[in-house]
């Protein structure tokens, strides 16, 4: 963890940066379904909008899977 805390700081800066990683997670599977909604529903207009759907659903994606990866690298203590 971060030295210098004690460790109920430590707890709580785990406990915060755990719900970080799960938000992150969460909103982008969300932001992926809202996208596949656009490009193959008829949200926006009659048989999908591949202009709109498809960059809603690589937002999602970074943000489900590539995020969380970034900000736990840059928490985690060097070795």
């Amino acid at each position: 963890m971060t030295p210098g805390l004690p460790p109920s700081e430590q707890e709580r800066l785990a406990r915060v940066r755990f719900a970080i990683l799960n938000s992150a997670k969460v909103s982008g599977i969300v932001l992926m379904c809202f996208g596949l909604w656009i490009l193959l529903g008829d949200l926006v207009r009659v048989g999908g909008d591949v202009l709109i759907g498809l960059p809603v659903f690589a937002i999602g994606l970074f943000q489900a899977l590539v995020l969380p990866k970034i900000l736990a690298g840059q928490w985690s203590t060097p070795k």
